[in-house]
């Protein structure tokens, strides 16, 4: 069961090197299929392959230093 999410990116991901380091986070410890990160447009896709809570999601990475918000 995939699920596809958006987010709009307010801080933490100015650089590939903080795309990298977001990245790899997050695959180690969600089940994440695929993640694509525009810097420029401050935007970030993600396929899921098991139901996670949009917020567990971004409470994770609050705590890491990103902020991000689902896109409606």
């Amino acid at each position: 069961m995939e699920r596809e999410m958006n987010f709009i990116i307010k801080k933490g991901i100015d650089c590939s090197w903080c795309v990298g380091l977001m990245k790899k986070t997050l695959m180690q410890h969600f089940a994440i299929k695929e993640i694509e990160v525009d810097v420029l447009n401050k935007k970030a896709h993600m396929v899921l392959l098991k139901k996670i809570k949009p917020e567990n999601l971004i409470l994770y990475l609050k705590k890491r230093g990103y902020h991000l918000v689902e896109e409606k």
